[in-house]
């Protein structure tokens, strides 16, 4: 499940450095299982499948970095075949030199909407040795073609000896145009600690033969390699032991030493898989009801009807607080909830006319329906278990009522509305 991107100049040996870092995985995993048959306490459940996602094929070759198009279309296929692979048991490896430090972004976001970790590999290759790389491709090349040519225009000869039609087999790989190479290494965006996304992160040097492939499996599985649990003698830990003899008591000594100089894992000493915690540019929103949206104006409208219907039976403002059961103001019963529209009598009484309905009136229907499309925009991200549905969604049953709460609010401190 862990992604691991690979990043550098091109013709850096990155193709070199995911095929050695595919075996060393496998290798690795090779280590844990022989380390489950000595019971050891570090085991693996079950094995990674190792998928090297390579950036170019027979489709898109190196000169797609010519134009921004095809570039953008070679980068989205990519994208798909490392997301189709990033399953829960398999080890992506993206090959590539990944320069874009907005596409590095965009994997770290994928790998942590599926819950998984992902580390950075910069394959750290002097700037000189890549463009001496890719003019030995081009030597390489020319000469492959000159030979062509030569057996096209020549009579075969059946003398030639096994050496010489052997293929190169050290290095098959695509060159690339001199000025495109140039045109690479300048817009190459180089990674760093500080960015998130590129975290953690591993060079590897051109003069180093392996990458340290016991960091980079605790960092993307969790789980410390037996042959990297054997206590290094160091300064430190002769130090340690130094004051463990003199001043310090035993159990402050062994506590010390625990806390200190454990590599990884957890206190018991088992795998410590780093948690994923998504936020909410990864976290996929939930599925929204289809009708969420139709019931919010159903049932708003049918309030407003009913107090339309109410303002028509009694259009007098003065009338209305006379004949209402409550002293204070009006209360209007609707449909769609379970508690009434109330409108305070000063409310109601000291408007620009005694028409409840009426011009500049307190239930005038252009009013009532601007409120209506108010609250409607304020709320319908949190119905029907939309992307606000963490931070309280609305059912269908509670529409009718907290639009009726947000009415007396305003009918409430609406002295001066019209």
């Amino acid at each position: 499940m862990p992604l691991v991107i690979l990043t550098g100049y091109p013709c850096s040996g990155l193709t070199y450095r995911a095929n050695q870092l595919a075996s060393l995985l496998e290798k690795a995993q090779d280590e844990l299982f022989a380390a489950t048959e000595t019971a050891s306490p570090v085991s693996l459940k079950s094995r990674f499948k190792i998928h090297i996602v390579p950036s170019h094929d027979e489709s898109y070759r190196r000169i797609v970095y010519d134009h921004a198009r095809t570039e953008k279309e070679a980068r989205g296929v990519a994208y798909a075949r490392a997301k189709r692979n990033l399953t829960r048991d398999n080890i992506v490896i993206l090959d590539g030199m990944n320069y874009i430090k907005g596409w590095r972004y965009q994997l770290w976001c994928e790998a942590k909407a599926a819950g998984t970790t992902c580390c950075m590999i910069h394959v750290g290759t002097p700037i000189d040795q890549c463009v001496a790389n890719n003019d030995a491709r081009l030597q390489r090349q020319a000469t492959q073609e000159e030979s062509k040519e030569k057996e096209q225009t020549e009579p075969q000869n059946d003398s030639v000896s096994a050496e010489e039609s052997k293929p190169a087999t050290q290095d098959t790989e695509e060159a690339y145009p001199p000025e495109l190479l140039n045109n690479l290494i300048f817009r190459y965006e180089e990674p760093s600690t500080h960015s998130r996304w590129d975290r953690p992160l591993f060079t590897v040097p051109w003069a180093d033969e392996t990458p340290p492939i016991a960091d980079i499996f605790h960092a993307i599985t969790g789980i410390v390699l037996p042959s990297a649990q054997a206590p290094a003698v160091t300064i430190m830990s002769d130090l340690t032991s130094s004051l463990a003899t003199t001043n310090l008591s035993s159990a402050a000594s062994v506590t010390t030493t625990r806390t200190s100089f454990t590599r990884g894992g957890s206190a018991s000493g088992g795998p410590s898989r780093p948690r994923i915690v998504q936020h909410q540019a990864t976290v996929q929103a939930a599925t929204t009801d289809h009708s969420a949206l139709y019931d919010m104006e159903k049932r708003t409208s049918a309030i407003v009807t009913a107090i339309r219907s109410f303002t028509q039976n009694t259009p007098s403002a003065e009338v209305a607080v006379a004949q209402s059961k409550d002293a204070n103001g009006i209360s209007i019963t609707v449909p769609e909830a379970s508690i009434p529209v109330f409108i305070p009598a000063h409310v109601a009484t000291t408007g620009t006319t005694d028409e409840l309905a009426g011009a500049g009136g307190i239930l005038a229907l252009p009013r009532l329906q601007r409120f209506r499309r108010q609250w409607i925009s304020l709320n319908r991200s949190y119905i029907g278990r939309g992307h606000g549905a963490a931070q309280g969604a609305l059912t269908a049953d509670q529409i009718g009522d907290a639009f009726v709460r947000f009415l007396n609010s305003n009918f409430g401190g609406a002295e001066d509305d019209s």
